[in-house]
């Protein structure tokens, strides 16, 4: 901020003084003059600056901050005589002032005789402020009582111009990707090009959300700031001139580009479990041949001499498509058991080929940074045995999980067919109704792929209000937790079916998917869509009757799934879609359908039949029951 004194000359006293013979002492004891004041301003909305101003204390007395000698600058009326009151329209532009009435103390804590007292203040113009002269009266008072000491009829004058209008951007370029893009570190330069940039008397402020960029050049067509770090994501990046309002906004997109990395393990046996610093996951490369579990790790038994051991291999899942499947903890395996409390060096390679690092990459797609070499020390392995915690089926299920008490993976050949059997609680038999169960299972086949519970598949549906009784019978190494230690055998636990399900699903959204421009559902390509309340059985070969507003339907039995229709479900078999396929619906004539009626089924119509539909417990939907069964454009 620009500052000066202005002496004490005639001139100078023409801007802030009003012409008057000095009047005797207001106080007594208490006298003063004026001293000089920093310059008048030129403000633009939104912007602030400071006025200073100064006095001489020609009094006898000391004006001391804090105690009852203080003297303060206080704010006055237009007509300059009114003190220790402040204009309305002034009332905006306070910017920590020392009151509303009073703009300041001194900035010296004691002012003797014929020294001089500096009272600062800032202005500040709002936003939407319109152009022109603003004045700022005061006087000096004193502060206890608010006595003028010295009345000269002193100001200090804001001049506001014409505000700046929004700026318009219309492209970004990063410094480092020459795009819209960059890394979450920030710390680079984006370009950003448009029209309206007002740069004086302040460059306008640019926003990457809601991180404040600094500014490093401006232009009336381009403006230079330094990205700040941001959360990997799109962000939207504005421009704001000076008391103006903001631009428009323009997407950023900060990148992810911190590599995974290898933080620690622990080993015991011949199992070892790494830790990453974020979820990981395994993409095949150029090279996916040559980089594998084996070769993306080296395990040595440092107190041993250094003796190496191979990883058979590990539990870090292929990549799908949007890597999104990654995990931050994996088991690798080991050919040898490393023995308790030996010191442990686990290396993570460089990529075999001298290519690029290996192929273990995170979400975003970031290598993980190699070699990383991390020690530890071997304890000696958990000898507890898993233990069955739950086994759980639903009424209708074709299938139980169980629930061990730790990850468990099973023996290529173990097979529940014979060694699990199920009885209802009055026979030691099977269940007649699930009589051949147990035809598969999800149980892993090593120690990096167990988990804590395993499905199998029955032969038949689980009834409802049925108490059931598991037994697992298994051999030495049939089921094993991640150390090696088998399940007890034979295990057992029970588990209840629940009560059935005789609760009628219902439409509780029915809307046009796509019509094609007329006013009938009746052309190939015509579709709507009937949100179910529970899960269905997701027929493709129900039929489907409706009517419209005037009485039509179609042509009895109505829309057949897979003749002139076609029916398809989504992943949850909630919702299925209805689209003609087939020659146009018919319906009957004008004068069957009633007297005055529209030919063809109109849109909105109501759905009044549904055959082949049921829940998984085979209730029949409640249509007349439903909350929405009328079929319009939502």
């Amino acid at each position: 901020m620009r500052k000066f004194l202005v002496s004490i000359t005639a001139a100078s006293l023409a801007l802030s003084l009003l012409a008057q013979a000095t009047p005797a002492l207001a106080v007594s004891g208490y006298d003063s003059a004026y001293a000089g004041e920093s310059a008048f301003v030129a403000l633009a909305p939104g912007q602030s600056n400071e006025f200073q101003v100064f006095f001489a204390n020609t009094g006898s007395t000391t004006w001391t901050v804090g105690t009852s000698t203080e003297v303060d600058l206080a704010a006055c009326l237009s007509d300059k005589v009114t003190c220790n009151a402040q204009d309305t329209s002034d009332a905006a532009w306070n910017a920590g002032w020392k009151s509303a009435t009073r703009y300041a103390t001194s900035t010296q804590t004691s002012v003797a005789p014929g020294a001089v007292a500096t009272f600062k203040y800032t202005v500040t113009a709002p936003a939407g402020v319109t152009a022109g002269e603003y004045d700022f009266n005061g006087d000096l008072v004193l502060a206890s009582t608010g006595e003028k000491i010295h009345p000269e009829g002193y100001y200090q004058a804001a001049t506001v111009g014409a505000g700046a209008g929004a700026a318009t951007i219309t492209s970004l370029t990063s410094s480092t990707n020459g795009d819209n893009t960059g890394s979450a570190n920030g710390g680079y330069s984006v370009t950003i090009a448009g029209s309206g940039f007002v740069c004086t008397p302040a460059f306008p402020t640019v926003n990457f959300g809601t991180a404040t960029a600094a500014v490093t050049s401006c232009g009336t067509s381009q403006v230079v700031a330094t990205a700040p770090a941001g959360a990997p994501g799109t962000v939207n990046v504005t421009v704001t001139n000076t008391g103006a309002a903001a631009s428009n906004a323009l997407g950023f997109t900060y990148k992810d580009t911190t590599k995974p990395t290898f933080q620690s393990f622990t080993v015991s046996g011949n199992l070892l479990t790494v830790t990453f610093s974020e979820p990981v996951c395994r993409a095949a490369g150029t090279d996916a041949g040559a980089v594998t579990a084996s070769t993306d790790w080296t395990v040595n038994n440092v107190s041993g001499g250094g003796a190496g051991d191979a990883v058979t291999d590990d539990s870090i899942p292929a990549c799908n498509a949007a890597k999104d499947n990654g995990v931050t903890s994996a088991v690798l395996g080991l050919t040898t058991p490393m023995p308790n409390g030996a010191f442990v060096e686990t290396t993570l390679n460089s990529d075999p080929t001298g290519t690029t690092n290996q192929n273990i990459m995170d979400a975003a797609g970031n290598l993980a940074s190699a070699p990383q070499s991390r020690q530890a020390t071997a304890t000696a392995p958990e000898t507890t045995p898993p233990t069955i915690t739950s086994v759980t089926g639903a009424v209708g299920a074709t299938s139980i999980t169980i629930t061990f008490s730790e990850p468990v993976y099973c023996s290529g050949t173990w097979n529940p067919s014979g060694n699990v059997t199920l009885s209802d609680g009055n026979s030691s038999t099977v269940d007649p109704t699930t009589t051949g169960a147990f035809t598969s299972n999800t149980c892993g086949s090593s120690p990096t792929s167990a988990d804590t519970s395993f499905g199998l598949v029955l032969g038949s549906a689980l009834p409802a209000d049925r108490t059931y009784t598991v037994k697992v019978v298994t051999a030495a190494n049939d089921i094993q937790d991640v150390p090696g230690n088998d399940l007890a055998s034979p295990a057992s636990v029970t588990f209840t079916t629940g009560a059935g399900d005789f609760t009628p699903p219902t439409i509780v959204d029915a809307r046009m998917v796509n019509n094609l421009g007329t006013t009938d559902f009746t052309e190939v390509g015509d579709s709507f869509s009937l949100t179910f309340s529970e899960p269905m059985n997701g027929t493709t070969t129900g039929t489907i009757q409706a009517q419209d507003q005037d009485g039509t339907i179609i042509t009895p039995p109505g829309m057949t799934c897979g003749g002139n229709v076609s029916c398809s479900w989504n992943t949850a078999v909630t919702t299925v879609t209805v689209t003609v396929i087939g020659a146009p619906l018919t319906t009957p004539t004008v004068g069957t359908a009633g007297s005055g009626s529209t030919p063809g089924m109109q849109i909105p119509f109501n759905i009044t039949t549904l055959n082949g539909f049921a829940d998984l417990q085979n209730n029949v939907p409640n249509v007349l029951g439903s909350s929405d069964r009328l079929v319009d454009y939502e």
